[in-house]
């Protein structure tokens, strides 16, 4: 079995509008069929970073996590963004318990009309459903700043390392903070 390329990138914020700013670009970036897979603690800037993304692809709704819902979906421009919140599930939520609640056909069918680009918060809880191509998030809230965050993406696959490409040319990153 072959593994897949992984590549990262570390990007630093100072504010939540510069959170939401990198949200923006990579909703300008993806293509439907995207899963974007973020983690991170409780408050760490997940929902600001999706309401980026759906402003980069053009979404002007008002964005709000689906805690209770578990789904949301949003559209423009002939695109739609399904976010989903798994903060509710249980940690390694089987295939079987995400199939009852319809996870496991969301994820199927990500690219079936080519138009959809799925985000999950609290995305370690399914990790079991995600496809091979995959760009993973991970927010970590600085410690010495209130606003402060740091992206750690990871992209798995052909589509997903392309976001993170172009993400990369935009980020120039200092030695040691960008890895491919």
């Amino acid at each position: 079995m072959n593994n897949p390329t992984v590549r990262t990138l570390i990007i630093h914020t100072h504010a939540r509008d510069a959170t939401h700013a990198i949200g923006a670009q990579i909703g300008g970036m993806v293509a439907g069929g995207q899963v974007l897979a973020l983690c991170g603690d409780l408050g760490a800037g997940k929902t600001t970073l999706v309401q980026g993304i759906a402003a980069g692809m053009g979404i002007s709704t008002r964005v709000t996590s689906p805690t209770f819902v578990l789904v949301n979906e949003y559209a423009a421009n002939g695109r739609k963004l399904v976010h989903i919140d798994a903060y509710r599930l249980a940690e390694g939520t089987t295939l079987a318990d995400a199939a009852t609640l319809g996870l496991a056909d969301i994820l199927d069918e990500a690219d079936m009309d080519g138009r959809n680009v799925i985000a999950v918060e609290w995305a370690d809880r399914i990790r079991a459903l995600f496809p091979a191509d995959l760009l993973q998030i991970e927010i970590t809230a600085a410690a010495d700043e209130p606003d402060g965050r740091t992206l750690l993406i990871t992209a798995t696959g052909a589509q997903s390392s392309a976001v993170l490409a172009q993400l990369s040319a935009l980020h120039a990153c200092p030695p040691g903070e960008c890895a491919s």
